[in-house]
């Protein structure tokens, strides 16, 4: 009977390994050749090593053991092994030439899957498998060049939308087949490809189509009450919709909600009177159920309300507000009612403030009020009155 290996796995090794006054290594048991480098400064790497035919050694960094789990270096470390020996290690082309676009593409996905979100996950693959890959799937990764990327975006100019949306996918591809060793570093072919410009979608409820809105929802309440209260919590926290949809019964915190993850991570939503009062009126379906709008079966919540919400706004005489525009309108009325663009932002959940000046529209009036104003206290102060009213302050009022 053999003997039981007792020697501490790889990964246990790797972990107990303390830096040295040398650079030394710690090998795999499982693939020949498969290390860590161990720096004095306390870095490691996982690299292969392989002895040539012509009694040669070639070595290939992998990538920084704080990055690269080990699965995903053992599956390095086999891809290279094909290689490793054929490919010459000059600085003329990149480690692992000849990777076909559609394997690739494949690996892509599988790696960075743990990187994103579930909607970004399948919005990636989509745009992968439909866009993507019908242009460059007949390609290898290193082949893809400038002109080809150009062609394929200029092919595009029908759906800009698409376009834009997919090239930084394959963007992001390039980049890593570069740090993978598929590419010649700082070769991104899709550098410099300026997108299609868009018109923005400026659309938010007026106060005559809010009334609208809610003549329609307050008719309704009795026969789809769920649906009645999504589009009410919509208007009166500007969440997203699928914030909204999602919402279980041990988020809400008094007059807040304590969102888990969102697009932009976990965030507090704050609560008014109303939209409290909203959560207070919706039934629950069960102890067991944890969902605020429970889907069919109630163990997850439902998808969406699109069908309903084009009945709602049709009967409303809303043809063009979709849903988003509900968290457009909030934006908007907050900025109209003197909140300041910081904490839009932040009760929004947007880490930039740049993108919460893409939503708030301000209306003509609100402008034109405010254009009044201005002008107003200007022409006071020319006037001498404001510097009475101040009480001799050297300059105009506001």
């Amino acid at each position: 009977m053999a003997k039981p290996d007792s020697r501490p796995s790889f990964a246990r090794r790797i972990a107990a390994a303390r830096p040295r006054e040398k650079e030394y290594a710690v090998w795999d048991d499982a693939i020949s050749g498969l290390g860590v480098r161990i720096y004095p400064n306390g870095a490691r790497s996982f690299f292969l090593r392989r002895r040539l035919p012509d009694g040669g050694v070639r070595s290939v960094t992998l990538g920084p053991a704080d990055r690269m789990s080990l699965p995903e270096a053992r599956n390095q470390a086999r891809r290279a092994l094909t290689t490793l020996v054929e490919t010459p290690e000059t600085g003329d082309g990149p480690r692992y030439p000849g990777r076909p676009m559609t394997e690739f593409a494949e690996e892509f996905i599988e790696r960075h899957a743990r990187h994103w979100k579930p909607s970004t996950l399948a919005g990636n693959r989509r745009f992968i498998r439909d866009v993507i890959l019908p242009a460059f799937g007949d390609m290898t990764v290193d082949a893809i060049a400038v002109e080809h990327v150009q062609d394929w975006f200029a092919s595009m100019a029908n759906r800009p939308g698409t376009a834009n949306r997919a090239m930084p996918v394959l963007s992001v591809m390039m980049k890593t087949a570069e740090l993978w060793g598929y590419r010649l570093h700082n070769t991104n072919p899709c550098r410099n490809t300026r997108r299609y410009p868009m018109a923005p979608k400026e659309r938010y409820l007026t106060p005559e189509e809010f009334a609208r809105l809610n003549a329609v929802l307050t008719r309704d309440e009795f026969w789809c009450p769920h649906v009645v209260a999504v589009i009410r919590l919509l208007l009166l926290t500007g969440c997203r919709v699928g914030e909204v949809l999602a919402l279980e019964w041990d988020w809400i915190r008094d007059k807040r909600i304590m969102l888990p993850d969102s697009k932009s991570g976990p965030r507090t939503v704050w609560l008014s009177g109303a939209a409290r009062a909203v959560i207070d009126a919706i039934p629950r379906y069960g102890e067991d159920c944890p969902y605020l709008f429970p889907g069919r079966p109630p163990t997850r919540p439902i998808r969406n309300i699109d069908v309903q919400w084009g009945r709602i706004r049709r009967e409303a005489g809303l043809f063009d507000v979709r849903l988003h525009d509900c968290r457009h309108s909030w934006a908007s009325v907050a900025a109209m009612n003197g909140v300041d663009m910081v904490t839009i932002a932040k009760l929004l959940g947007h880490a930039l403030v740049e993108t919460t000046e893409r939503y708030v529209h301000l209306s003509d009036r609100s402008v034109a009020e405010a254009a009044e104003r201005v002008s107003g206290r200007i022409q006071a102060a020319l006037a001498g009155s404001g510097r009475k009213r101040e009480g001799g302050a050297g300059h105009a009022d506001g």
